[in-house]
């Protein structure tokens, strides 16, 4: 057994052997309930998380698991690394945020290079902590969700993750947005792209939140790299008709990647 450093909370006060939950990768549900824990206060600000081992054997899952799921806390701003010390519970959760209306294809396009988009997954899931935030709070509720890589002459750009919520609603008497989705799942276009056409832009403002992260394994296997890479990570939120319709994660690589903001 691992010793707990001084002043860490016990690992087995919030963790629990992890069951299969709608789909939900491992990393994903992990991650999750630590969120939750944060959220309802079980977790404290500031207060130093158990050793990634501990946790680990708390949640029943392997080192590379736990590892995936704290570095999705700490892009997140949940939880933060203190070199030599360990991992602590931000002293103030975050909100989401983030704002980019041209949908990654585009602002990953150069003049004289073509970007497509590859579908890896298209999946119907339970709503996280992560989506909660950027999509609502409706515990019931569930996501359509894409997971992509976006190519270029050859090689992974970046990895896509994007999610919206399977009961959001179009314009009256028009396709719902599940049915805007479906015939594109296959299809060599973002969730955002497919969105933009399909709702003729009548998309509204978004937020966009740009921070670095490290890989993760799972990540780096899908773009090319090692998963200690650094990457730049793009979160982003857009609005249709006055409320969230479309969370996603962009994790883009950092060599020969041209990222363009256009700024008004």
């Amino acid at each position: 057994m691992v010793s707990r450093p001084a002043g860490a909370v016990s690992a087995d006060s919030f963790a629990s052997p992890i069951a299969p939950k709608s789909h939900l990768p491992l990393r994903i549900a992990v991650y999750d309930k630590i969120a939750q824990s944060i959220r309802a206060g079980v977790l404290l600000p500031s207060q130093l998380l158990p050793p990634e081992a501990d946790l680990g054997a708390a949640f029943r899952v392997s080192r590379t698991v736990m590892r995936e799921a704290l570095i999705l806390l700490e892009e997140d701003g949940l939880i933060r690394t203190q070199r030599g010390i360990g991992r602590f519970i931000v002293d103030v959760l975050p909100k989401v945020g983030i704002e980019e209306l041209r949908p990654i294809e585009e602002f990953l396009g150069i003049p004289g290079r073509s970007v497509s988009v590859k579908r890896l997954r298209a999946t119907r899931e339970a709503l996280t902590d992560f989506t909660r935030r950027g999509l609502g709070p409706d515990e019931d509720s569930e996501a359509l969700m894409w997971e992509s890589t976006v190519e270029a002459d050859g090689s992974t750009l970046a990895l896509t993750q994007e999610w919206v919520r399977a009961d959001a609603a179009g314009d009256p008497g028009a396709p719902s947005i599940a049915d805007i989705l479906a015939p594109r799942e296959g299809d060599g276009v973002s969730m955002l792209g497919a969105l933009a056409t399909g709702l003729e832009d009548k998309l509204s403002s978004g937020v966009c939140e740009i921070s670095v992260s490290n890989a993760g394994l799972h990540r780096a296997q899908l773009l090319g790299i090692t998963d200690g890479s650094p990457v730049l990570l793009l979160t982003q939120t857009v609005s249709y008709r006055n409320g969230p319709l479309l969370l996603a994660k962009y994790i883009i690589r950092a060599e020969g990647t041209h990222l363009s903001v256009i700024q008004s």
